[in-house]
């Protein structure tokens, strides 16, 4: 915590803006891996009883940038809420 202090306001923001997005991209990448890995097994059931697979379903939405500063908002929120 002592390093974030001493950091200048700019270099903290960026810290949580590159903290937001790996944050966001790989909540994204877990969801989109279990839909896959869902729709994998569907599809592999549906061959065995000779029915026809569903669809790839949609996947949710990549993080975009609002979505990466609103959660870096958050994040600073509870920084500085939480500071001793």
């Amino acid at each position: 915590m002592s390093e974030i202090k001493n950091q200048t306001p700019y270099v903290v923001r960026l810290e949580l803006l590159k903290m937001a997005r790996e944050i966001l991209t790989e909540d994204y990448y877990g969801k989109r891996e279990f839909i896959v890995l869902d729709w994998q097994e569907r599809v592999a059931h549906c061959r065995e009883k000779g029915s026809v697979p569903p669809a790839l379903p949609q996947f949710p939405p990549f993080p975009t940038e609002t979505d990466i500063i609103n959660k870096a908002k958050q994040l600073n929120q509870f920084v500085s809420n939480n500071q001793s």
